[in-house]
């Protein structure tokens, strides 16, 4: 085993001991006894859990003791795995302290042949995209950026799906773990009171006939205030800070999104869950009922969204008739039964 390894999982132990312990002290002896480790080496594992960010007290002559994680404010991927022990498909996490894009990242380790549910976290990112080319801002220390890699068993036209589900998720998971108005615009935009919270983009590699992998990214306005955010983005952006008027430890909001985000792409792989998927999506996205915009390169289309296919395009209903999108930009003019 390399040693690298080795520390990974002797921090990954001491962690669990100083949790379980509920902001009890641990004794160092009985700590090293239990790893098997010298108290030297005991001491150098200690010393990089708190250079993660993790507030871990050292009681000269009593022990250790981690009097709590809610207040974690770093992305430590330690905590981060700890906390993924019983995710069905995430399970491993790489933190990067600045990164050109976490979504470049994960793809070269796709094209390494690495295994799928890897999740790559940067604090801040100097390249990132969002759908139709544009570019992601992300304030460092205060947002969410992040990529995964999956390997799913779907042909190339149906990554959209992907999208859905992430899209599903983040609502979701935003509206149970933070209380926030969150709304789903198609396909994947989340939104509060109109303004965008959240971003999410799919890629994927393959051939005809399959996938070899889908590298979906996500990033998300969390601690934001309201002067951090572009002067030209304040009528358009948010973030959950704003709405909710505290500030959240990024990880948990994280971790609620990706046990959401797994139990929705188990269902994607059973039989018949495409549709199952589909049903929830088109229950879940605030965008169908309304009366929108579509703006496309010839142009842009009024109507009413009607419905989304089985490809995840959305249907929309005009006065020349049914017209169907598979990629375009969507702004909410209306919403269902609303007075003109």
């Amino acid at each position: 085993m390399a040693k690298g390894s080795e520390e990974t999982k002797s921090r990954a132990k001491i962690l669990e001991a100083l949790i379980t312990e509920r902001g009890g002290i641990v004794p160092g002896a009985r700590l090293a006894q239990r790893l098997s480790i010298s108290r030297q080496a005991l001491a150098k594992n200690i010393s990089a859990l708190k250079a993660e960010g993790l507030p871990i007290e050292s009681l000269p002559r009593k022990g250790y003791r981690l009097s709590g994680v809610d207040g974690v404010t770093a992305l430590a991927p330690t905590l981060i795995e700890y906390f993924l022990k019983d995710n069905p498909i995430f399970n491993k996490c790489i933190c990067f302290g600045e990164i050109d894009s976490t979504q470049r990242a994960i793809k070269k380790l796709a094209r390494e042949g690495r295994e799928a549910g890897i999740v790559a976290l940067a604090e801040a990112q100097t390249d990132g995209r969002g759908r139709m080319g544009r570019s992601w801002r992300s304030v460092g220390g205060r947002n969410l950026t992040f990529s995964v890699l999956l390997r799913p068993a779907l042909l190339p036209g149906e990554v959209q799906l992907l999208n859905l589900a992430a899209g599903l998720a983040l609502k979701k998971a935003l509206r149970e773990e933070c209380g926030v108005a969150a709304e789903l615009k198609w396909p994947n935009d989340v939104l509060c009171r109109g303004r965008k919270l959240c971003g999410i983009l799919s890629e994927s590699a393959g051939e005809a006939e399959r996938i070899y992998y889908a590298v979906t990214g996500i990033g998300i306005n969390v601690n934001m205030e309201p002067g951090e955010i572009p002067q030209e983005l304040r009528d358009s952006a948010t973030s959950l800070l704003i709405e909710s008027g505290k500030s959240w430890p990024r990880w948990r909001i994280l971790m609620a999104f990706l046990g959401r985000f797994a139990a929705l792409l188990e269902l994607l792989s059973s039989d018949g869950g495409a549709e199952a998927l589909l049903d929830l999506y088109r229950a879940g996205c605030d965008t169908l009922g309304r009366e929108i915009k579509v703006i496309c390169d010839d142009g842009s289309v009024t109507g009413t969204a009607s419905g989304v296919t089985a490809q995840g395009a959305i249907i929309v209903k005009t006065r020349e008739g049914e017209k169907t999108f598979a990629a375009a930009d969507v702004v909410h003019l209306r919403a269902a039964g609303e007075a003109k």
